[in-house]
């Protein structure tokens, strides 16, 4: 074990492991840091996520077992998303009528600016708790929503 390893963002001393490479950085946050620093400069690699995509759609596209594994993956994370708003939705129930009857009755309603359409975040748990937690998103039955959203184009244009 080589301890005169020194953290390449602050100078700390490093732990190696014993299995594995050396790492440049003490700790993630001092990773983090560097790359920052790297964007500021302009020296970070602007390609590197582009690439990334390239190379798992070729592997989608000529390799069975991967993408095989891709779909079974990916239905799975899906199911858990359409799982978790259905529950998130029956705790919640409508804000103004109280029904909890069935979550395919109940919908999230947008209140003010949208920063993502709910049909888009549904494929991601963190999209949709960032726009709930927002505070832009409550959860209205069918008939309610229909309402709200009736009343709110009613209302005339505000004029300076």
């Amino acid at each position: 074990m080589n301890a005169n390893l020194l953290c390449a963002q602050c100078l700390a001393v490093v732990q190696t492991k014993l299995k594995g490479h050396n790492a440049k950085y003490c700790s993630s946050k001092c990773k983090g840091a560097a790359k920052r620093e790297r964007e500021a400069k302009g020296l970070a690699d602007p390609g590197k996520r582009e690439r990334h995509t390239a190379y798992v759609r070729a592997r989608l596209a000529n390799d069975p077992a991967f993408r095989q594994a891709h779909r079974v993956s990916t239905a799975a994370y899906r199911k858990a998303t359409r799982e978790w708003l259905a529950q998130y939705k029956l705790s919640i129930g409508c804000i103004d009528c109280g029904y909890k009857g069935h979550f395919a009755a109940l919908q999230l309603d947008h209140e003010g600016p949208k920063s993502v359409e709910i049909a888009n975040a549904r494929s991601s748990i963190e999209r949709l708790k960032a726009e709930i937690e927002a505070g832009q998103c409550k959860v209205r039955c069918a008939n309610c929503h229909s309402i709200k959203t009736w009343e709110r184009k009613q209302k005339p244009a505000e004029t300076p």
